[in-house]
């Protein structure tokens, strides 16, 4: 006599929580991934953010945001160019006065002929790290165009190295940030890499600018992290739809933190979302970001009515339609407790709310039968068809019905 085996339980699926991608956690899969032994998520969405086209925020905007990202764990944010921008440079000033606990980085500009004032008024606001940045201008300009903006581009890297070692004087961690790094040829990133890694950095950023792809991404993250043994962060825009899968790359591939934004804001088509990330590292990954799931939400809706820039209403996990179900055999599963058959991640987990509505997709009677049953209510085929009817009438008014007013139809047909 054989016994049915009874559900399996992993990292996978654990109950009221998820039920995502089984073969994420077979040794095939995970024995391929390079994951780093801790993790963590710097944010943007306070600078890189502010950069998408028709927004601005306040010091005062900024500081809100920074809150609520403080109470969702995450532990450092980018201010930006507090050297170049007095806004930036007083909401430095702000947040390390509201939130002292919260760390925060600044950029010093290669290119710019007074990157020690950079340097120093990132002393002065007490930044856990400098950003030691690079301008894309190396990349695509003439040599004249080069010249124009900043030093000859003989002279960018004896520049850069003389920028980190002015920093590490004055006691600050120091990263170095190389942009456009998907089409930038590896004899570049290799000299570049190399003399930084030497002048003594703390971590290698990877400006990927919207272009590369997951494989490519994985490619260059390996290459790098046998070149040297610099922890690496990656900073990814989503011009091409993209920018999450190749911030999952970079890390399977062994980057140790990543730059994300609150609702993928930023210039053209934004950068990679926080929430999406978030949720995959913890879920797919297994690895913890220090960030509290169940804040996402409410974070995310915080952003929008900060910004005035109003999320996809379909975005995965935060949008308003994330967790509503209309679809016939939905509505069914999710009436009848299935929840693992139509959500990969409960919505508890994020701080969201499922809702259940009857609409045009809704009338073939399954997800009827299934809710009488639920309400206790006898019925016939007939009954059914009545309260399909009634619900047709009223779709002709409304876009949907709700699971309190379907129950209203059918109590007053059956009862």
């Amino acid at each position: 006599m054989s016994t049915k085996a009874g559900p399996e339980f992993g990292p996978y699926y654990m109950p009221d929580k998820w039920c995502l991608d089984r073969y994420m956690y077979t040794e095939e899969v995970r024995g391929a991934l390079n994951l780093p032994a801790t993790f963590y998520v710097r944010d943007t969405t306070i600078r890189e953010g502010e950069e998408t086209p028709g927004l601005s925020m306040t010091p005062q905007d900024k500081v809100k945001i920074a809150e609520k990202l403080f109470e969702a764990g995450v532990q450092q944010v980018d201010i930006g160019y507090v050297g170049a921008e007095q806004g930036h440079y007083e909401t430095a000033k702000l947040i390390k006065q509201e939130i002292p606990e919260l760390s925060i980085t600044g950029f010093a500009r290669v290119w710019a002929a007074d990157w020690r004032r950079d340097v120093d008024r990132c002393l002065e606001l007490g930044v856990a790290q400098v950003d030691v940045l690079q301008h894309p201008i190396l990349i695509w300009a003439t040599d004249e165009q080069v010249k124009e903006l900043g030093p000859p581009r003989e002279a960018l890297i004896p520049r850069t190295v003389e920028v980190i070692e002015y920093a590490k004087s004055c006691g600050l961690k120091v990263a170095y940030g190389h942009p456009d790094v998907s089409r930038t040829p590896w004899e570049i990133l290799q000299e570049f890499y190399s003399v930084t890694a030497r002048a003594g950095i703390d971590l290698l950023i990877l400006y990927e600018d919207g272009y590369g792809c997951p494989p490519g991404v994985q490619h260059l993250v390996q290459k790098i992290k046998n070149l040297v043994n610099v922890p690496l962060m990656i900073h990814c825009h989503d011009d091409l739809g993209l920018g999450t899968a190749n911030v999952l790359a970079a890390v399977g591939a062994g980057a140790e933190a990543a730059d994300l934004v609150v609702n993928g804001l930023g210039d053209k088509g934004g950068l990679t979302k926080l929430e999406e990330v978030v949720v995959a590292l913890e879920t797919h990954y297994g690895l913890s970001t220090g960030l509290r799931l169940e804040k996402l939400t409410a974070l995310s809706r915080f952003v929008e009515e900060i910004t005035g820039f109003k999320r996809q209403i379909n975005k995965p996990l935060v949008g308003e339609n994330a967790y509503i179900h209309e679809a016939e055999l939905h509505v069914y599963c999710i009436v009848k407790g299935l929840w693992e058959a139509m959500e990969g991640v409960h919505p508890h987990v994020i701080g969201q709310e499922r809702t259940v509505v009857f609409g045009s997709t809704t009338l073939h009677g399954e997800a009827a039968r299934a809710r009488l049953d639920v309400l206790g209510l006898r019925h016939t085929a007939q009954d059914i068809e009545a309260i399909l009817n009634e619900i047709r009438k009223r779709l002709q008014t409304q876009p949907s019905l709700t699971l309190d007013e379907f129950d209203e139809v059918a109590r007053k047909l059956l009862e």
